[in-house]
């Protein structure tokens, strides 16, 4: 009987309050693209409806904040948690979904954007091209230094 207890307490426990592994995203290229694909991503807090974005992403985008980060940007903490996560779609002119762009915290320090995980691919199929793919991606940090620990969605989300 303790064994079962025990069993199903190791089961229920989730390490840091996610529900979920679909909260943090994958980092493999091919595993995040199937992730990405698949919507895991959909039911985290988001935009309630697609703007043109400010920075260098293509005709309009809708952010998803996973919970990690949206209760950081919430509490305006200075520095966002390990494994806070942004995902980006880029939308068409029709605004369906035509790329993503996401941004994972992989290391307790940001380290100047290195304990930063970027992918951004441009297309919604698995041969588009990646134009960012990996921690500490110059490209993307660049822009996103001026944000709060490199996040520069306005919080709350609109």
């Amino acid at each position: 009987m303790a064994v079962c207890v025990a069993a199903a307490a190791l089961l229920m426990y989730q390490p840091l309050g996610y529900a979920d592994d679909s909260q943090i995203p994958p980092t493999d290229k091919d595993q995040l693209f199937a992730w990405l694909s698949g919507g895991k991503y959909k039911h985290w807090a988001s935009e309630s409806e697609p703007h043109q974005s400010a920075g260098p992403h293509p005709v309009s985008v809708i952010a998803y904040l996973n919970k990690a980060l949206n209760s950081s940007l919430a509490a305006n903490t200075e520095a966002h948690p390990q494994d806070a996560a942004a995902v980006k779609e880029l939308l068409d002119e029709n605004g369906d979904i035509n790329g993503w762009a996401v941004s994972v915290k992989t290391d307790v320090d940001s380290n100047a954007g290195q304990g930063w995980f970027w992918y951004e691919i441009l297309g919604a199929t698995s041969d588009s091209s990646v134009v960012a793919n990996g921690n500490g991606v110059p490209l993307c940090f660049g822009c996103h230094t001026p944000g709060n620990d490199f996040v520069l969605i306005p919080h709350p989300l609109k």
